[in-house]
């Protein structure tokens, strides 16, 4: 399926956003890609994946533009007198970008190429325009998406390795929401993959590693999915607490399809928390591009590309886990393995790794300094659009200490704490670095005046104003007043049959003493109400729709009613 025809099912324009953008300021004041990148884009949308063919050319030709002219003038509409020279100069392109790549143009490879050129002509003209310059708001999303090539500081140079080390295109370009400077904070990432269906274990050891990681200062990729992707993103936006923003790493989340087509659904805390922290949400492919299975498995590569070490934290023996494992084993990465009981299927996959050699053994959760380079600070790179004083990595604040955490660090996941408002509050890591010499006006039901005398008389007693240094602890749920979450009740008989009746498998799950988990609904919805439910898809949008709602919430990733349900 075509980017185009993706495109078309998605709303009819890559304008059309089907997440709504709430991370960072930055977002709206995007400047426009520079030209190369917006051909670079162009030429993304000709393709239906990862391209050696494309990726061969574009190295051959003096730049993405003259190939987008080069095809433009190639295809078969144009009069025979531009279509012949563009055809041969289409061809040498090719010629000499497998020269360029330490390969032969054999016989097999130019016929592959004139296939793979005939699907590029027939996507270009699904283009809105073929003036490309014209198409940058089409591309970045009305300017809330940057799109990022190779030249750009913020590119993460190891991306060439998949060029280098494997037989496999790297992406052309990247389309970005969030800070750019997330990709190229840590010189050696850490990357965290492991089962959607990950149990408890796999949890803590993907929650506790990437809060760890975070903690020294390092990168943290993943893949923005359920279970352990999950997990690892939380313990990674954990790390903030009680520190100060300089000095802890980011995350970066890395999908199968266009920015606008990122999900879970369930996930879009998160992934605002992402943006909203510092971290970055990056995609390969066009706005619009939808995220089907065969794409899941490309997006492997760029996670594996990105990682300079990969953790797998739990898999089976048939999973993308696993998958992601072998491109960074092809790319010479380091691989550790979390072992696992040898009778648990989901183990399975770990075990054999290690049994196999193909990885290390991760030996403790609760430390990354073996496995790791050395504790630092996020390096930002000087980002044009970004004032180097602006976001989370402000040097003005060299005199203030770190703010001591009030909490050890902890396993739990904060999955089940997305609801806690004040730490989306983009100013709220700027105000923690500040160092105030002015009494703190703090709101208080005695008015401006009275609040402002208790600010001051807590700092004349050495006491910190009490609304601006504490950093909420993002592992806490927030406290409701009684009466509040009384009015707050939510009656299950009220709700569509369907949500009802997956209410009623979630509490027999727990009748029958199993974790709450979508494949565990399933299983008791094949034995219960087979013909009600009939596979996972169903059980996903219905915990969609139940969650959106405040029905069911998420305690360390497992699914569970809401203490509001009456």
């Amino acid at each position: 399926m075509s980017n185009a025809t993706d495109i078309r099912q998605s709303g009819g324009t890559a304008g059309s956003v089907d997440h709504t953008d709430t991370g960072l300021a930055v977002s709206r004041t995007i400047p426009m890609p520079p030209t190369d990148t917006l051909y670079r884009a162009a030429l993304t949308f000709c393709l239906d994946g990862a391209d050696v063919m494309m990726y061969a050319t574009l190295k051959g030709a003096e730049s993405a533009e003259s190939l987008w002219h080069a095809l433009a003038q190639s295809h078969p509409s144009q009069p025979s007198g531009i279509c012949g020279p563009a055809l041969s100069r289409i061809d040498r392109m090719f010629v000499d970008g497998l020269t360029r790549w330490g390969r032969k143009a054999s016989a097999n490879a130019m016929r592959s190429f004139r296939n793979a050129l005939a699907g590029w002509h027939n996507r270009m003209m699904d283009l809105p325009s073929q003036d490309i310059i014209q198409l940058a708001d089409w591309f970045t999303m009305d300017g809330t998406q940057w799109i990022i090539g190779p030249g750009h500081p913020c590119w993460p140079s190891q991306l060439a390795d998949l060029s280098i080390r494997s037989d496999w295109a790297p992406p052309l370009c990247l389309w970005i929401k969030g800070d750019p400077r997330a990709l190229t904070s840590c010189a050696k990432p850490v990357g965290i993959v492991g089962s959607r269906d990950v149990t408890e274990y796999g949890r803590y050891v993907a929650h506790t590693v990437a809060e760890q990681a975070v903690v020294a200062g390092h990168l943290v990729v993943s893949g923005g999915a359920m279970g352990t992707d999950a997990a690892a993103h939380w313990g990674a936006l954990n790390a903030l607490h009680g520190r100060m923003p300089a000095n802890v790493g980011r995350t970066v989340a890395v999908f199968a399809g266009g920015l606008n087509h990122i999900g879970p659904m369930r996930n879009r805390t998160l992934f605002e928390r992402i943006e909203a922290q510092g971290g970055a949400l990056i995609s390969e492919l066009c706005p619009g591009t939808i995220p089907e299975a065969r794409r899941f498995l490309l997006r492997n590569r760029i996670i594996a590309a990105m990682s300079s070490t990969l953790i797998v934290t739990q898999a089976r023996l048939r999973s993308g886990a696993l998958n992601t494992a072998g491109w960074a084993c092809e790319l010479l990465r380091e691989v550790y393995a979390v072992p696992g009981d040898i009778n648990q299927p989901c183990n399975a996959g770990c075990n054999k790794m290690i049994g196999d050699h193909r990885a290390m053994i991760l030996c403790a959760a609760t430390s990354t300094e073996d496995i790791c380079h050395e504790r630092h600070k996020p390096v930002m790179a000087a980002c044009p659009g970004i004032p180097k004083s602006t976001g989370q990595d402000s040097s003005e604040n060299e005199e203030a200490m770190e703010v001591p955490a009030t909490t050890p660090l902890s396993p739990a996941s904060s999955e089940s704490s997305a609801s806690q408002e004040s730490s989306q509050d983009p100013g709220h890591s700027k105000r923690l670095r500040t160092k105030h010499t002015q009494p703190t006006l703090v709101q208080s039901k005695d008015g401006p005046a009275s609040a402002t005398a208790e600010a001051g008389a807590n700092k004349s007693k050495g006491e910190e104003p009490p609304s601006s240094h504490q950093m909420p602890d993002l592992r806490v749920k927030p406290k409701l007043d009684p009466e509040k979450e009384a009015q707050q009740r939510i009656i299950i008989a009220k709700l569509p049959e369907m949500e009802r009746t997956l209410v009623a498998l979630i509490r027999e799950c727990r009748k029958r003493h199993l974790i709450v988990t979508p494949d565990a609904l399933l299983r008791v919805a094949r034995e219960t109400v087979p013909d009600e439910i009939p596979n996972i898809g169903t059980i996903l949008e219905l915990l969609g729709a139940l969650e959106l709602k405040g029905v069911i919430e998420r305690d360390a990733g497992i699914l569970k009613l809401s203490s509001r349900v009456g």
